[in-house]
């Protein structure tokens, strides 16, 4: 059995994001590593169509790349941010909008970075992704087949009267979980970040991306050591 690790980058980024990330994960786990060509249009349909399909379509195809240039037969998924929600929805071995990928049958774990589960409010969340995952493959229902290892980061005190990092992580905390005033990684709250049924790591000091702080999950091996030692690897 060889493996191979499948990078799925968060909302809104390009791919190549992630591309020192990927080597930094070969060169900690000794597994090849590929991130999904995800770009910012492919997100952008997905939110006026309320959907995920193409995301999805281009996780099968990177899987099936992957297959045949590593000769891999099972697959880690590392996803940031919303990325982590479209590890959760391949996964399903039911239909997910007219498709089944099963993702189940060759993953073997699923790490998530600072991704909104949001699992403490079902499906009714605030974000349309969150809350369709929600739906679609509540909690960790694979839990018998695949590892889940949800990790969130302890970066940022969401303050509504504090400097204007602090107030953007309280209005983005809060549109999350109803509150501001939490602990995350100035996107994501710590609450939010958990997955019910997943092994929870929780960060101290890690920012959710450059564009937020640093350092982010991906920003070094060093970071990437802390969550890969308790999670992935």
């Amino acid at each position: 059995m060889k493996q191979a690790i499948i990078l799925i980058g968060g909302y809104n980024s390009f791919w190549p994001t992630y591309l020192r990330m990927a080597r930094d994960l070969e060169d900690l786990s000794g597994l090849q590593a590929v991130g999904v060509p995800l770009v910012p249009w492919d997100w952008w349909s997905a939110r006026r169509a309320g959907e995920a399909t193409l995301l999805l379509h281009k996780v099968a195809q990177t899987v099936a790349w992957a297959r045949r240039r590593f000769r891999a037969d099972r697959f880690i998924l590392v996803g940031h941010s919303a990325g982590g929600l479209i590890a959760r929805l391949y996964l399903s071995d039911r239909p997910v909008w007219g498709r089944v990928y099963a993702g189940v049958e060759h993953v073997t774990a699923v790490v998530t970075l600072g991704s909104p589960h949001c699992s403490d409010r079902g499906a009714d969340t605030g974000w349309f992704l969150s809350s369709m995952t929600n739906q679609l493959v509540p909690g960790t229902p694979y839990a018998e087949a695949v590892r889940y290892y949800a990790v969130a980061g302890r970066y940022l005190l969401g303050r509504q009267d504090g400097d204007y990092r602090q107030r953007r992580a309280f209005g983005s905390y809060r549109f999350f979980t109803g509150r501001g005033d939490l602990w995350g990684d100035g996107v994501v709250p710590v609450q939010s970040a958990v997955l019910e049924g997943a092994e929870a790591v929780v960060l101290e000091g890690v920012a959710h991306s450059r564009k937020y702080g640093f350092p982010w999950y991906g920003s070094s091996k060093a970071v990437i050591r802390r969550w890969w030692r308790q999670g992935g690897g």
